[in-house]
């Protein structure tokens, strides 16, 4: 099924690249030295700010593993849904 999935996307994101890229003539203008630096130095905080994001999620296994709910630890399979939805909100927003 991940597998599944994972083509479906991998997919459809080709093709939304290859529908914008059709429009494109190829002959724009060049990017402003300092507009570029400044993309530059955000996409390197915003990359590092979304990396950091997940290197977290190893330590939250302890904080799921130890919640109670209904009266009964939660499973490991309820932890593995929790996870897979944690990574997948941060890789789509």
């Amino acid at each position: 099924l991940f597998n599944s999935l994972f083509v479906g996307l991998v997919a459809t994101v080709a093709a939304a690249k290859l529908a914008t890229n059709k429009g494109d003539s190829g002959g724009g203008e060049a990017m402003d030295p300092g507009m570029k630096s400044l993309q530059m130095r955000f996409l390197a905080v915003f990359w590092l700010f979304r990396l950091s994001d997940w290197l977290q999620g190893p330590y939250f296994y302890g904080v799921y593993a130890s919640k109670v709910i209904g009266g009964t630890a939660v499973s490991a399979d309820l932890i593995a849904k929790i996870f897979l939805t944690g990574f997948a909100t941060t890789a789509f927003f």
